[in-house]
């Protein structure tokens, strides 16, 4: 297996979703998967036995679909509809977003976790503090802060007669990321400079007759909990509670009596480190339990662990839609931009202005990035402007890559495996999905049967029907659910219906 072939089989275990996917609804595995802040407490419970009710109509008087295809030869204007509207993009701001954290930092950048100290070791004892120091690498693994602690044994170190600091300043953190989206959601997991393993935690249950839990957590470190309580019937399985000095969670006794769900980690830099302590303990190194601390520019680097190269990163976040990457590149991204630490809000801001910059030509009335993964509903692109920088894109090589070359593939890869897959459509179709209810997204490349090379960006939004399901965060019925996945489903069909049209057509 190559260097990062470990990375792609990971990807395999993760829960992805469809970008602000309703309460009640659990994405199935190895799928792909806010600013006004609202917490979605309540979800349907799976487990309930109320039949569905039949989705009504779809409301479409309300909904609007804009799209502009160009000829990226000629820069000519091929076909166009409402494409200077702004519309949801959802995950299609990956692309801008990615594309301009490969331009700031390189297409070969690595992200460096390391392990540092001013301290000298003696007889095996490292005589002062031990910091872990985070480098903002999204990529890093259980195998990764192996390879540190093994490092470290390595080195003599048996055992430090300081602290065991952790330092998470590279970045700004958060413990959502977004606000507007329910805490129990996988893919809402906390970001910080110090990231493990996608931030989550695989949590079992079981209820016996006699109402004792049984519970089982990999890792097991006693920083995640589970307790019963009294919750509504209509309630998740498990819901977040926070707690001073680890994560809570409950579950409902209405719910399931056994099963299991991924959690998402909220302070990852803390759970990061007592992982890298487990495993310092496993290699004989004896650490104290983590505290919070900084790094100074007096300290040696003892032992370090590098990511891939940037552009294989972008592969790989491109072709699972994971939010979480794609804020840790950008906020990465940012930060060197700035000179600063960044926000996942403010690392949106700075790399769409920075975009805006690249093309000067273009009309960016209305453009707006709330954060870079799309896991939002008021970001906006118009479909000039989508386009405007797939042409910006394909005339300036991202490092060594060639930006349409990092795109999921029609019929063969990511979220496009399973569309436009017929032997005259695959391969041909180079592009990036986004999906929210009551949005759908489609923009990318084409490459047709004439050899002609088009670019092209396709949004379908409707913004009545979003607004109406807004304002009944935690509340939605499984009608009403039901309803906007009739309406993606639609519109995913109209634009699959569009490109497949250029493609004979051009």
């Amino acid at each position: 297996m190559s260097k990062y072939g470990y990375f792609l089989l990971s990807f395999a275990l993760i829960l992805f979703s469809p970008v602000l996917t309703p309460p009640g609804h659990t994405a199935p595995q190895a799928q792909n998967p806010m600013s006004q802040t609202i917490k979605q407490k309540s979800k349907s419970n799976p487990t309930q036995n109320t039949p569905p009710q039949q989705p009504q109509t779809v409301v479409e008087n309300t909904a609007k679909i804009g799209y502009l295809l160009m000829d990226l030869d000629t820069g000519q204007t091929l076909e166009s509809s409402q494409d200077q509207e702004t519309f949801i993009p959802a995950s299609v701001s990956k692309v801008p977003t990615t594309l301009a954290a490969l331009h700031i930092l390189g297409s070969n950048h690595r992200f460096i976790t390391s392990v540092q100290s001013t301290a000298q070791v003696i007889n095996g004892t490292l005589q002062g503090d031990l910091i872990l120091v985070g480098g903002g690498d999204p990529s890093l693994s259980m195998a990764g802060l192996m390879d540190l602690a093994l490092q470290l044994r390595l080195k003599g170190i048996q055992r430090i007669q300081g602290r065991f600091l952790y330092d998470e300043s590279a970045l700004l953190p958060d413990m959502n990321i977004s606000n507007e989206q329910n805490e129990e959601e996988t893919y809402n997991q906390g970001v910080s400079a110090l990231t493990l393993d996608f931030n989550r935690v695989r949590l079992s249950w079981s209820i016996h007759s006699s109402g004792r839990i049984s519970t089982q957590i990999v890792p097991n470190l006693g920083y995640v909990s589970l307790l019963a309580g009294e919750t509504s019937r209509f309630g998740p399985n498990l819901t977040f509670l926070n707690g001073e000095r680890g994560e809570v969670w409950r579950l409902n006794p209405h719910g399931a009596r056994s099963g299991w769900e991924w959690v998402p980690i909220k302070q990852p830099a803390r759970y990061t480190a007592l992982v890298f302590r487990e495993f310092s303990h496993q290699a004989a190194i004896d650490l104290p339990a983590p505290e919070p601390g900084r790094t100074t520019p007096t300290a040696k680097t003892l032992a370090s662990h590098a990511s891939p190269p940037l552009s294989d990163l972008v592969d790989a976040t491109l072709e699972h839609s994971n939010n979480l990457w794609t804020e840790l590149i950008s906020m990465n991204a940012a930060s060197r931009l700035s000179g600063q630490p960044q926000s996942v809000i403010s690392s949106a801001k700075l790399l769409s202005t920075w975009m805006t910059r690249q093309i000067p030509g273009t009309d960016w009335t209305g453009f707006h990035l709330a954060n870079s993964c799309g896991l939002t509903a008021v970001s906006r692109i118009s479909p000039r402007q989508m386009v405007a920088i797939l042409q910006w894109a394909n005339g300036s090589l991202a490092g060594e890559r060639a930006f349409a070359s990092l795109l999921p593939i029609s019929g063969w890869k990511g979220t496009l495996t399973s569309r436009f897959s017929t032997p005259e459509s695959s391969l041909r179709v180079w592009a990036k999905t986004g999906t929210i209810l009551y949005g759908k997204a489609l923009a990318g490349y084409l490459f047709t049967h004439q050899n002609r090379r088009l670019a092209f960006a396709i949004f379908a939004s409707d913004f009545v029907m979003r607004k109406a399901f807004d304002a009944r965060m935690g509340q939605h019925s499984p009608n009403e659910i039901a309803q906007g996945r009739l309406w993606n489903s639609k519109a995913s069909g109209q634009i699959s219906a569009l490109v497949e049209k250029w493609l004979h057509n051009y």
